[in-house]
């Protein structure tokens, strides 16, 4: 009997199944096109955003100058000076985290230049002089920050008062009573730490101490920001780099007292490798506390071996991000003047003699500005894997966008493919580009049709990529737009009720702007997978014809 239609056909799909790889073999290009794969249901690190250390503004050392009438920098800025450049920080670029740089404890000159008595459980509070850049002058800045959107401040100690110990337990008290003293005088200027580090680089010669005493004073200070009201936690240990920040950092946090007051781990990434920093992530993974790079500049980029240039603070920025699981990203100083270099400043401050001249804002301040304007704090780093070298990739989900910040390191034009799996349907990105002739230039919307898409990346450049994710739907009930098996797993610890189940199951598979084709759970076959399924339906067909005939 001859062979049914549908039977042909099925014969002649295994036989163009099987033909595929040599199809391939003949139209595929002979070099491969640059591809990036990114995956958002494999999640890494929440980011905690991005920001500067600071000096105020009439600081002598800030326009390497002084005037010995005031005491302070012969150059002087009026407040709405300030104000542009601080609006250039907080607003424009976006950063959202401060450190001062204080306080500076020359002998006689401190915060408390002589212990105020014997018991430092009480302190004297006219025995300690917390104006201008002891303190004062840092908090009015961040309160005019935070009204620009600075979340995240804390103090990190550059020197301790001269008089200071680090070695006996009353060192510690006093030590503990010097930060308790500081925190308390923010407050009552309106401003509280959400962090507070005990010193910063404690293995460099201003402020040396060891771990152990690090970690006594946070036993001894964390129960009493406690029982004052203050919510304060530790950042630490803020070392000058990754190697001696780790060994601080096992003492500190294998001390569970003192560990329940850490709420970051930070280093710098001064004269070593940036691969130690997997020192320093292996204590974070262990520990399940965010990892954050808190000073580092393009000026000292040579001690990790990299170009001192603002694309190779770009490509650090990446790997620290994408490598160390880094949450959050300081760069050394916001503004300076005359007293440093451009390459250690986002913004120069220009003066001729006791006259301000405004400002510049410097390359580094547009390449910080690709990751700083579109990366919001508490926003997710997802997977996003490149096959070429050259094409540098990371991609963030928040609530309401998708963000992928895309570094060509390479120099010629490359087109890319992206491929975008477990997100929701997404039509659209803006575009901001910043190339050797681009600061933040706006390119056109790209409009893409499915989950794949091509475009061409310029020579040496960043560009960011926004699209705006639609709502989640029904029965996503733990928000990361995709109905699947672990919403069950949330409806069942939070709601378990019988219409709560049965949304659950009718949109199961369902994603954000879309149907169930689009679930990173919906099963597709892999073509050997459909092979067999074809084979076993020839052969279903023949046994039919057999016995039909």
């Amino acid at each position: 009997m001859p062979s049914s239609p549908h039977c042909i056909r099925l014969s002649a799909a295994i036989v163009l199944l099987g033909a595929l790889p040599i199809l391939a073999a003949i139209v595929s290009p002979i070099e491969a096109v640059a591809a990036v794969v990114v995956d958002g249901s494999v999640r890494f690190q929440t980011m905690d955003g991005f920001g500067s250390s600071e000096r105020v503004f009439d600081d002598p050392h800030v326009f390497n100058n002084f005037n010995s009438a005031t005491g302070r920098a012969a150059t002087v800025m009026t407040t709405a000076q300030q104000d542009q450049v601080l609006d250039k920080l907080y607003s424009e670029l976006k950063l959202t985290r401060v450190r001062p740089a204080s306080p500076d404890t020359a002998v006689g000159a401190g915060i408390e230049p002589v212990n105020d008595n014997n018991d430092p459980n009480v302190s004297d509070l006219s025995k300690f002089n917390f104006v201008w850049k002891n303190l004062d002058a840092h908090v009015d800045y961040i309160a005019r920050a935070q009204a620009r959107g600075a979340t995240t401040f804390f103090l990190s100690p550059l020197s301790r008062e001269t008089w200071m110990g680090t070695t006996t337990p009353s060192d510690v008290a006093e030590y503990s009573e010097w930060l308790l003293a500081q925190v308390r005088r923010s407050a009552d200027r309106g401003v509280r730490f959400p962090y507070l580090s005990v010193a910063n680089e404690p293995s460099y010669t201003r402020n040396t101490m060891s771990g152990a005493f690090i970690r006594d004073v946070i036993k001894n200070l964390g129960p009493r920001l406690r029982a004052e009201g203050f919510d304060t936690k530790f950042v630490t240990p803020d070392d000058v780099r990754s190697s001696n920040g780790a060994s601080k950092t096992q003492i500190i946090l294998a001390d569970p007292i003192a560990r329940q007051y850490v709420g970051a781990l930070a280093t710098h990434l001064y004269d070593e490798p940036v691969s130690n920093m997997s020192q320093m992530k292996t204590l974070a993974d262990q520990y399940q506390l965010p990892l954050w790079m808190t000073e580092f500049t393009m000026g000292a980029m040579g001690t990790t071996g990299r170009p001192q240039d603002p694309f190779s603070w770009a490509s650090l920025m990446h790997d620290l991000i994408s490598n160390y699981n880094v949450s959050a990203v300081d760069y050394l100083w916001g503004y300076f003047g005359e007293w440093e270099g451009n390459a250690t400043t986002l913004i120069s401050l220009n003066n001729t003699g006791a006259t301000y001249d405004g400002f510049t804002l410097n390359k580094t301040y547009y390449t910080t500005g690709q990751f700083s304007r579109f990366i919001e704090p508490g926003a997710v780093r997802v997977k996003a894997d490149s096959n070429d070298a050259g094409i540098a990739t990371t991609a963030y989900l928040s609530d309401s966008e998708l963000v992928l910040v895309v570094i060509n390191s390479d120099h010629s034009n490359k087109d890319v493919t992206f491929n975008l799996n477990g997100l929701p349907d997404i039509t659209r990105f803006t575009r901001v580009r910043t190339s050797a002739i681009e600061d933040w230039a706006t390119l056109s919307p790209l409009a893409i049709l499915g989950p794949n898409f091509t475009t061409t990346l310029s020579a040496n450049s960043i560009t960011t990529f926004v699209a705006s994710l639609p709502a989640n739907p029904l029965g996503d009930y733990n928000q990361d737009g995709i109905v699947d098996a672990a919403d069950y797993v949330v409806w069942r610890k939070n709601d378990g009720t019988q219409p709560g189940y049965d949304t659950w199951r009718v949109h199961f598979g369902q994603t954000a702007g879309g149907g169930a084709g689009n679930s990173a759970d919906a099963a597709i076959p892999e073509p050997t997978t459909l092979v067999l399924l074809l084979v076993g339906m020839l052969a279903m067909c023949s046994r039919r014809l057999t016995r039909v005939s």
